[in-house]
């Protein structure tokens, strides 16, 4: 049990303070109090003075050995007490920290694409509170490596690429971006659509935005006469079960998205 880790840590603070164990024993109990702040198995886990500890011990760290891991560590510490309290100011130095460990790390270190998953998260809410364009880039770029470092995780990758679709529509929305924003945003969020719960808000928000950023392509393209190409590519890489939650979500906003189908003239698939 991480609660009794914990107690038996702390009860050797006299004995490692001071020698060549501390920072082991200091890392140790970061940790643990980490783990169980965010075990879903124990309920109201994250504790305030539990996550003050943890913060102070890792800062210890930091001002012993500015390495890769403690500012990762730090990073860690802060981003868990922001997901639990809210304070922004724990967000900005989880987003300083965590950057200064991959800036340091060496090309053979570790830091997975859940690093760069979580950093990119903080980045994309930094950014829908302040507006700051430079936030949004840098969290496209983070969800971009987290996404090449999923490796065989499936599951993992679906969540990435709805996150980094979104993300770049975003981006496509300001003035004087990249035309290809809007691309590769319509060529992952057609990837995650399918797979996506058919009852669940996220969907018919995904399918919204999809539906706008494919209206976007038809104008980029020189206008209608791209229509036929780009809706026959938008069945092709949904395939027939995506299409008609695309039609079933964006009929009102994009109304060329949803042409009659002969073959399912109810707008259902079969």
């Amino acid at each position: 049990m991480a609660g009794d880790e914990i107690a038996w840590l702390r009860a050797q603070r006299a004995e490692m303070t001071g020698t060549d164990r501390e920072p082991e024993w200091r890392r140790d109990l970061v940790d643990a109090i980490l783990r169980r702040c965010t075990s879903e198995d124990v309920p109201g886990g994250a504790s305030r003075a539990d996550l003050d500890e943890a913060a102070d011990h890792a800062g210890w760290l930091l001002a012993h050995d500015c390495g890769q891991w403690s500012f990762s560590l730090v990073g860690r510490a802060h981003e868990v007490r922001w997901e639990a309290f809210g304070d922004p100011a724990d967000r900005d130095v989880a987003i300083t920290m965590l950057s200064e460990a991959d800036d340091l790390r060496s090309e053979n270190a570790w830091f997975s694409a859940a690093d760069h998953a979580a950093l990119g998260e903080l980045l994309l809410s930094r950014h829908a509170d302040r507006g700051v364009p430079y936030d949004l880039d840098l969290a496209i770029d983070r969800l971009r490596a987290a996404l090449d470092g999923c490796d065989d995780d499936e599951r993992a990758a679906l969540y990435l690429r709805y996150r980094l679709g979104t993300a770049l529509a975003l981006r496509a929305g300001r003035r004087n971006t990249a035309g290809t924003d809007r691309r590769d945003a319509a060529n992952l969020l057609a990837r995650a659509l399918p797979h996506l719960p058919e009852g669940d808000p996220a969907t018919q928000e995904t399918a919204l935005t999809l539906g706008r950023l494919l209206q976007g392509m038809e104008v980029d393209d020189g206008g209608a006469g791209d229509l036929d190409e780009t809706v026959e590519w938008t069945r092709r890489v949904l395939g027939e079960h995506g299409f008609a939650i695309l039609r079933a979500h964006s009929a009102e906003a994009v109304i060329w998205t949803v042409p009659e189908d002969p073959l399912h003239p109810s707008g259902e698939s079969q």
